[in-house]
């Protein structure tokens, strides 16, 4: 038969303390680190791997947090009246390099808004002393970023963790060693017991979008293992970071997203609740304007059959290199000439602001014809509009007439 126990105190095998009563009577918490005797986090600056949250934008080098790359920290915060001190020690010589790399906290990744409630720097980087230190209580933000206040995404985020105070715990211990690489678990009633916690990572998938600038706009993410509610980051190609304006899960495998986007091009980086998190492995999201024409549609103008083409354009423009091209078989095409086409060439080279020629030699059928078509305007992210345009060729008299 299974025992239950009601303990104050947890402690591993050579006696460090786990878990304690708070001294106010309520339930349990993690060890208190006061300001004399906080917890140390060794920072060192080395060149970013591809595991990197923020791998391929801002800085090529990382922190490295005793020893691990950028990762997510948790931070304990008493909810009663004392705050918990994190020291992260920057005595390494590696943070000196590269004109320095003093760790400060921020409200967000981009680096707006500096987080300073709390927070003591001491030294220079990359020398004996040099430290940031942050005092953390239940004001503490939920999320921080602990990046370099030189250089771009060098760090992660912390998430904060504040217990709540129970009062009567009870643990029902497991009544097996459990094997090796295991975890205690809970089913949430206070029993215990060993299983093999593994952890299922978001992915993303490689689907570009093209979405416009500067103005809110919905869309889908597609991918797998999505749960929660996760938080979507925009990482720019410049490597500065523009979180979503909403996020709603539609399905595992589907993330409905709205997101207000400066021109440019965008990784994505999807961070479940769990802190498990991916990052797509290209700029899959492009802001970019549509191509518009700037030439009037309907006629162009009326040409001589038979006699040279030329003046005749039609220009459109957008934010990349713009190509126009008939969508008809109409204006350039020799299959029905002069019945129902034309015969002629339409060349220019793609610009943003791009203008096309028309030119060579009118048809000449037997009578005064309008011929229609269609060109299109494409830019280089395949956004395109059409517009249909006419030009007329006037064959003029022929022959002549006499009266008695």
């Amino acid at each position: 038969m299974s025992s239950i126990l009601k303990v104050d105190t947890i402690q591993d095998q050579n006696g460090n303390l786990i878990i304690s009563k708070d001294s106010g009577g309520g339930g349990f918490l993690s060890p208190y680190a006061s300001s004399s005797a906080p917890i140390v986090y060794t920072v060192t600056v080395a060149t970013k791997t591809t595991a990197h949250p923020y791998s391929g934008v801002g800085s090529s080098n990382a922190y490295f947090i005793n020893g691990i790359e950028s990762p997510i920290i948790e931070l304990k915060g008493n909810d009663t009246t004392k705050p918990y001190y994190y020291k992260f020690d920057q005595s390494d010589a590696s943070n000196g390099s590269g004109g320095g790399h003093p760790l400060r906290f921020y409200n967000d990744a981009s680096k707006t808004t500096q987080f300073t409630t709390g927070v003591t720097t001491s030294g220079t980087p990359g020398q004996a002393g040099a430290h940031t230190t942050i005092a953390v209580d239940k004001d503490t933000p939920s999320i921080l970023y602990y990046q370099c206040s030189s250089h771009a995404n060098m760090g992660n985020h912390t998430i904060l963790n504040s217990p709540t105070v129970n009062t009567g715990v009870f643990l029902k211990l497991p009544t097996t060693d459990g094997s090796n690489g295991q975890a205690i678990t809970t089913n949430g009633s206070g029993t215990l017991s060993f299983a093999t916690v593994e952890e299922t990572k978001p992915t993303i998938s490689d689907t570009s979008q093209t979405i416009a600038p500067a103005t809110p706009v919905s869309f889908n993410i597609g991918g797998s293992n999505f749960s929660g509610i996760p938080r979507v980051e925009f990482i720019k190609t410049d490597g500065s970071v523009t979180n979503a304006n909403s996020v709603s899960l539609t399905s595992s495998t589907v993330l409905a997203v709205n997101a207000t986007l400066a021109l440019g091009n965008y990784y994505v980086r999807v961070e479940l609740d769990t802190g498990l998190a991916a990052r797509s492995a290209n700029a899959i999201i492009t802001a970019s304007t549509a191509p518009a024409f700037s030439t009037n549609a309907g006629s162009l103008g009326t040409v001589t059959a038979g006699q040279s083409v030329s003046g005749i354009s039609v220009s459109a423009s957008s934010d990349s290199n713009v190509t126009i091209t008939e969508t008809t078989s109409v204006l350039t095409s020799n299959a029905n000439t002069p019945a129902a086409t034309m015969n002629l060439s339409l060349s220019g080279s793609p610009a943003t602001s791009a203008t096309y020629n028309i030119t060579g030699t009118a048809p000449s059928p037997t009578t005064n014809k309008v011929y229609s078509f269609t060109l299109k305007a494409q830019d280089a992210e395949n956004q395109f509009v059409t517009r249909d345009f006419t030009l007329t060729v006037s064959v003029g008299a022929t022959g002549g007439g006499q009266f008695n």
